[in-house]
């Protein structure tokens, strides 16, 4: 018998974490939708189909899948370790600051699977984990603060363990756009102009115009408002704060500003957008996990 388990949710769902504990049964977790997935093997085996390929892995082992890659993990009977997803706007805001962001950014863009030292970096991954279910299980006062916290320093020790080597950015349009990128995940609520972000990085505002027009069709500002855009609704839909502290901790000075730019995108008010995503969201159940 095998028990499916489906890892397919909205991307404006918060961090999550499961333990994974196949005591008597086969379970698969199929992954879609725009998280990425951390998959921790402490003890036991599994399957991964992931690409076309299929991969026979016994612990002490992890999987990362990133977002945007559709996979089916099969943990074996007695296989335990533990399972965290993350929405790609959590990614990018836990990612560290400076370069150090840039290449852990380029590392977890592609899968990574990966027997980890047995010792020392096992068990710092493990503490990691732990510590994110638990806080995620107990939503102590500052949660979301202390699993961003050690989400960081999870996606430094998944970056050191690939063994992935560092490289500093080039001047060639693909790095300028992932360097832009991963400023803007960094800076968002700080509305940098974009002409900050062009300094920030080492070249010409037109030259990132270029870079980014070429890698979205958009300008830079677009993307800007667009990552912007989807932050605010993360934050409409999972934060119990009024508008108007949403507003501030975006980085909006003016409530009315934050309504005026939310409209714009939407189509309604922040309020609206609220009220009618609300209603339309069912009930958790632990099938739909996560």
């Amino acid at each position: 018998m095998t028990a499916q388990k489906q890892l397919s949710t909205p991307i404006w769902e918060n961090v999550e974490a499961e333990i994974l504990q196949s005591s008597l049964t086969q379970t698969e977790y199929v992954i879609r939708g725009g998280r990425s997935h951390l998959f921790l093997l402490l003890a036991g085996q599994a399957t991964l189909h992931m690409e076309e390929t299929i991969n026979e892995i016994q612990a002490p082992i992890f999987v990362w899948v990133p977002q945007g890659v559709s996979s089916k993990f099969a943990i074996k009977a007695g296989t335990r370790g533990m399972v965290v997803s993350i929405p790609e706007l959590q990614l990018g805001v836990s990612l560290p600051s400076g370069s150090l962001g840039v290449d852990v950014r380029a590392a977890l863009a592609e899968p990574i699977i990966k027997k980890p030292d047995p010792g020392s970096t096992v068990k710092q991954l493990q503490i990691l984990t732990d510590t994110i279910h638990e806080e995620l299980y107990n939503n102590a006062p500052a949660t979301q603060d202390v699993v961003r916290y050690n989400l960081t320093l999870l996606l430094i020790q998944i970056w050191r363990a690939s063994s992935t080597e560092i490289t500093r950015s080039t001047s060639i349009p693909r790095s300028i756009f992932q360097n832009f990128v991963s400023l803007v995940e960094l800076h968002i609520t700080d509305h940098w102009t974009v002409t900050a972000y062009a300094d920030h990085i080492g070249v010409t505002k037109d030259r990132l115009t270029s870079a980014v027009q070429r890698a979205t069709g958009r300008s830079p500002l677009a993307e800007i408002h667009r990552k912007l855009f989807q932050e605010a609704e993360m934050q409409l839909l999972t934060s119990p704060q009024q508008i108007s502290e949403i507003a501030y901790k975006l980085g909006f000075k003016d409530a009315a500003y934050f309504n005026r730019f939310f409209r714009k995108h939407a189509g309604m008010s922040p309020g609206q957008f609220r009220t009618k995503k609300q209603e339309q969201i069912p009930p958790k159940t632990f099938a739909a996990w996560p």
